[in-house]
């Protein structure tokens, strides 16, 4: 009888240990779901947003409707990929999951007022909707940790490629200075202090010659030179962007050399113009018409787009 009596005694602790472990699990889940009470804070109902950390601040806004609007920083459009990972990771806060609810975790974690990314997102440009505390990355988590302001308890969303919070406006620029496909150009005009001609295609494209006051007939352009152009005017990419003291300093009225790549009537690509000035020994400044940004562009790059009249001359032609 004892025995029998023990073994309901076991059995009762076994379930009642059971329904603990069920209800722990419950509860857990229940609180670390959704962060309660946010607003909707979306590319459709913000339209400024505010990236301040450290001594860096980004001022992102939206300009135009719902279903045209775009993104600028500074007077440029913020770059459409980086953009598209931003929201990704601001929708996932509506499903984030609890780390901590215990503010003296705030600052081990990164997310302490003062000593972390703040990000506020306005409506109608004045209206604050939503302020977050976002934490330090670490490549070993990959996890992003929010804070929402005035609230103790800390979340983490995936953040695989990286913190997308970034007050550095650099970072939500468009590295990419122009893209020109082979098939767009009507001409390439090069102006260097010292000498300059153009480089234009035939009328079928299959031939390309070099125009310049000695050969204004055109003479036979060296293939090899005609494909690392065409090559880098694919895309010319910057390695960076010079801040506004840098900008007000340099003197693009006077470069170092220019490039001008006229596109054919009806080409997708607009014609541009690009103005180079040398930074030092690796870089270059890079001015284009259309932005007040200056690109800062690795000479790696340079150096197969700025070539001389020398290089794109085809020595076999000419009886080199």
């Amino acid at each position: 009888m004892k025995s029998r009596q023990v073994g309901f005694v076991l059995m009762a602790l076994v379930a009642v240990g059971i329904a603990a472990l069920v209800f722990r699990i419950v509860s857990t889940e229940s609180e670390a779901v959704i962060l309660e009470g946010l607003l909707q804070v979306s590319e459709q109902a913000s339209d400024r947003i505010l990236v301040e950390g450290g001594d860096s601040y980004t001022e992102l806004q939206r300009y135009g409707d719902s279903e045209q609007a775009a993104w600028f920083v500074d007077d440029q459009p913020v770059f459409q990929p980086i953009m598209q990972q931003f929201w990704l990771a601001v929708s996932d806060i509506y499903d984030a999951q609890l780390v901590s609810n215990n503010p003296n975790n705030h600052a081990r974690i990164g997310v302490a007022d003062g000593d972390s990314i703040a990000v506020s997102f306005f409506q109608d440009r004045g209206a604050l909707q939503e302020k977050f505390f976002i934490g330090e990355w670490k490549r070993d988590v990959r996890l992003c940790y929010v804070r929402r302001a005035g609230q103790d308890e800390t979340y983490g969303i995936p953040c695989p490629y990286g913190n997308v919070f970034d007050p550095n406006p650099d970072n939500w620029k468009n590295p990419l200075i122009t893209s020109v496909q082979l098939t767009e150009i009507a001409e390439i005009q090069y102006t260097y202090p010292d000498e300059a001609f153009v480089l234009r295609p035939s009328e079928d494209g299959l031939e390309w010659n070099v125009f310049t006051e000695a050969a204004p007939e055109g003479a036979a352009v060296n293939p090899a030179a005609l494909n690392a152009i065409i090559g880098s005017l694919r895309g010319v990419v910057a390695s960076g962007f010079a801040d506004d003291d840098e900008s007000e300093e340099l003197n693009f009225t006077a470069p170092d050399a220019t490039v001008r790549v006229i596109t054919r009537e009806g080409a997708p690509t607009p014609s541009t113009r690009l103005r180079f000035l040398v930074r030092d020994d690796l870089t270059m400044y890079v001015k284009t018409p259309t932005a007040s940004t200056v690109y800062v562009v690795d000479n790696r790059v340079t150096s197969s787009l700025l070539l001389r009249l020398g290089d794109v001359m085809d020595s076999l032609a000419d009886g080199g």
